[in-house]
Formats: structure tokens, C-alpha cells, sequence
């Protein structure tokens, strides 16, 4: 398979130079609550030539309908906006106004908008060209005027590039609509590795050996990804290039190699590796500088974190009895320990900002999530429902991934960071585990 085209689908987005105005955060992501802004997304037009067929006709309309429903999807997702419902709208999507002296700035405040987006499409030489604008109805200014160019094939795809420029004008941050998530599922009968959208969508097989494949992390780049596999029948880790299929062993140590992370400079990975004691943390650096052995006790330590400044790793040890997340410093060799409560602390994920770390916690039944202050302390439980596992941060810290199991079968969760609006992530894979939420791949 020729994984390149996941990446190449959209290669342009251009500013058109049309008036703008000036550069205004309207919803402060820091502040201690929000107020979702409210937020009309209009029907976008097709300006193209008539269509010659209704096979035609029909392609261009669902064109424009997904392209509708992802971008209402993915501002919804956000939490940050409220999507008007479009029954509630004044005008008509073709008297819909474009240009900033056409647009009826009353009618839209009058059903309670705050901000409007207009957009228009059309479809020329195998490309989807969408151009959107972004208007303020209360000042009255346009805040954004796009061109996005992408394949008519995948225009959820474009959707999701449009959206993040409105998340972005809106709050002055990077949104995470084209971001991806790795998965394992085992839908074959076998565990295999798989690729998403963020929201689940588009899924694509990565292994197909019909073996056991485990734990795929994301490479700081989001190019590549690690992962474990029994295909040669050992527990090898390999590193495989998303972009060119590539696959390569990257550790074959006798025993395991399992629950490899990258740091955040790409160069090393931190890994559990069997030793004549018990399983212990190494450093595997890249480009061949051989292995650094980071403990040696007779209990077992694995799932390494990295700290976003690459100083420090949290793992889980059962060094101390049950297992516990400790903290260990990669300058010292101290190690710390950060969880005391629970029968079974599991798979910690340390958040984008630094300051906390996300893990599964058992209390004598089921897991939950978590979340721990870094540097130790307050604790604080995420999830209740259900058998809670494996958390993976979004880039921008604002949301959890997770596994959810119920009657023996994982799916996909998401909940904000404080643990608010749980929801399903639908992917149509089955039986789910071990999400890793990739980096901002833009």
C-alpha cells in the first residue's frame, strides 16, 4: 500500500488578500470556563459549471453536504463553539451574501450569531476548490477570507484543513482536525495495527501479517511510528514509515522488547528490555549509539512516558509491591514515585504542557483514568463507567484518547482533559485498544 497518499491529499491553502481584520482572540482557551461562541455555518455554494448528468449532480451535492457535517462535526468536537442549527437561518443558502458588503449582519445577530461562515466551492482539473470566509456579525468585519485546494475524492478531508483555520482564528491556537490516531483492533481475528482520522474516520490497515502487533507510538515528526510484533515470533520492536511502508527492525534483543517510546528529539527510545533480574528501562539511542541501561532492581518496570523537555521518564514498576507510576530523572537516575492509591497502576501518558500525567488506575475491579500533578500530588479520577485503559493526549492538551471496554469488546473514548464530554469515537474497526493520538502533523 502506497501510504503516501494519506499526507499528499492536500497540498495548498491560500490566503486571497481580501480585507481582514486585525488579529482578535475571541474565545481565551486559558481562562478558567468558556462561553461557546455561537456560530452559523452556512450551506457552501457550488459555483462551478451545471452539471451535464444527474450522477454529476448528486456527486456535487454530497460534496457539499460532507463537507457541511464535517465542518459542524469537528467545531462542535472543539467545545468551544454552538453550532446554530441551519433551519434557524434568515437568508437562503443561494442569496447567501460573500462579499463583506452583501452580508446581512442584522439577520444573523437577530438569530443570535456571533460569527458566520460563507463558503463556495467548485470542482476543475481532478482538484476541490473551496473558498471560505469568516465573518464577525457583531462588528461587523470579515476575520478570514481562505482558499483550499484538495481531492474531490476526500472532501471531509479538505473540511477538517477549513476547520482548524476557523479554530485557530477564533482562539489563536492550532487546532486538531487533521490529526490521526494509530490503533490496534482485532476486526481480521488478529491484532493489528490501524490509522484513523481523529474522529475515527477513514480508517486504514498498517500491519496485515496476521500475528500479534502491540503499543504503536507516533515518532515527534508524525511520520513513522514504533510498535511491538511477534511476526518473526519474538517480541521485537520495529519502526515503520507511514509515508513509504517502509519496515525495519529496530530492536531483537533475546526476550521482550516492548512499550517503546521516542523522546521528543527523535533521537532515542526509551524501552523495557529482559535482563537475568527482571524486566528494566533502557535508552535505545539512534543511529547506532548502542543501548543505556536506566534501572536495575528485581522488579519490573515498564510503559515509559517522556516529559515533554525530554529530562525525565514516568513508568510503571511493581518495585514497591503493586504497580505504581514513578518519575525517574534521567540526569540523577532518581527515581520518584507518583501514584499510592489503587491496586493497579497502569500505562501513564504525560500531558503536552508538562504538568500532569494521565494513567489507568484499578481499585480491586475495573480501571479508570486518572490524572496525577507531575511533580506528585493531587490526584484526581476522570472516568467511572466502564473498564478504562491506555490514555493518549491530543498535541494540544485539550483532550484524552482512551480504551473503553464493556462486555469484553475496547472502543474508543474521548473526554476533555477534565474529564467532561465522554463520547465514542466510531471507527467501525471492533475490538479496540491502545489509541496514540499523533502530533501536529501541519
Amino acid at each position: 500500500m502506497r501510504f503516501f497518499i494519506i499526507y499528499a491529499l492536500l497540498a495548498l491553502s491560500i490566503c486571497l488578500g481580501a480585507e481582514r481584520a486585525e488579529a482578535k482572540v475571541y474565545i481565551d482557551l486559558a481562562a478558567p470556563s468558556i462561553k461557546r461562541l455561537p456560530l452559523a455555518i452556512q450551506e457552501l455554494r457550488y459555483l462551478g459549471p451545471d452539471p451535464y448528468s444527474t450522477q454529476e449532480r448528486e456527486h456535487i451535492r454530497q460534496t457539499g453536504a460532507i463537507m457541511l457535517s464535517t465542518l459542524k462535526k469537528d467545531l462542535k468536537f472543539s467545545g468551544v463553539f454552538r453550532i446554530l442549527p441551519n433551519d434557524a437561518f434568515i437568508e437562503e443558502p443561494s442569496e447567501a451574501g460573500f462579499d463583506i458588503d452583501d452580508m446581512d449582519f442584522k439577520g444573523w445577530r437577530m438569530i443570535g450569531a456571533d460569527a458566520v461562515v460563507e463558503g463556495r466551492f467548485r470542482l476543475r482539473d481532478k482538484r476541490l476548490i473551496v473558498e471560505v470566509r469568516l465573518f464577525d456579525s457583531i462588528r461587523q468585519t470579515m476575520i478570514m477570507s481562505k482558499r483550499f485546494i484538495g481531492n474531490p475524492k476526500r472532501p471531509e478531508r479538505v473540511a477538517h484543513f477549513i476547520s482548524e483555520r476557523l479554530y485557530e482564528e477564533i482562539t489563536g491556537r492550532k487546532g486538531i482536525f487533521t490529526t490521526k490516531l494509530l490503533f490496534v483492533s482485532k476486526r481480521t481475528g488478529n491484532k493489528e495495527i490501524y490509522l484513523s482520522d481523529y474522529d475515527g474516520g477513514h480508517r486504514v490497515p498498517i500491519t496485515a501479517n496476521r500475528s500479534i502487533n502491540l503499543s504503536p507510538k507516533w515518532a515527534p515528526d508524525g511520520t513513522k511510528m514504533i510498535y511491538t510484533s511477534y511476526k518473526r515470533g519474538y517480541p521485537y520492536l520495529y519502526l515503520f514509515d507511514i509515508k513509504t511502508g517502509h519496515d525495519e527492525v529496530l530492536s531483537s534483543k533475546r526476550g521482550i522488547n516492548i512499550g517503546g517510546r521516542f523522546s521528543p528529539d527523535g533521537k532515542s527510545i526509551a524501552l523495557t528490555l529482559s535482563t537475568k533480574k527482571s524486566p528494566d528501562l533502557f535508552l535505545l539511542k539512534l543511529g547506532g549509539g548502542g543501548y543505556e541501561r536506566l534501572t536495575t532492581n528485581y522488579g519490573i518496570d515498564v510503559s515509559p512516558t517522556w516529559s515533554p523537555d525530554g529530562k525525565k521518564l514516568a513508568f510503571v514498576s511493581d518495585r514497591s509491591g503493586n504497580p505504581h507510576i514513578f518519575v525517574l530523572d534521567l540526569a540523577t537516575k532518581r527515581t520518584k514515585r507518583l501514584s499510592f492509591g489503587g491496586t493497579y497502576n497502569a500505562s501513564p501518558a504525560w500531558s503536552p504542557d508538562g504538568t500532569k500525567i494521565a494513567y489507568a488506575r484499578a481499585d480491586g475491579g475495573s480501571f479508570n483514568i486518572w490524572l496525577v500533578d507531575a511533580e506528585g500530588g493531587r490526584q484526581v479520577q476522570l472516568t467511572y463507567d466502564g473498564n478504562n485503559k491506555s490514555p493518549s493526549w491530543s498535541p494540544d492538551g485539550r483532550f484524552i484518547i482512551f480504551t473503553r471496554i464493556e462486555n469484553g469488546t475496547g472502543s474508543l473514548y474521548v473526554m476533555q482533559a477534565d474529564g467532561t464530554a465522554q463520547r465514542q469515537i466510531s471507527t467501525g474497526a471492533g475490538d479496540i485498544s491502545s489509541p496514540s493520538w499523533s502530533p501536529f502533523l501541519h
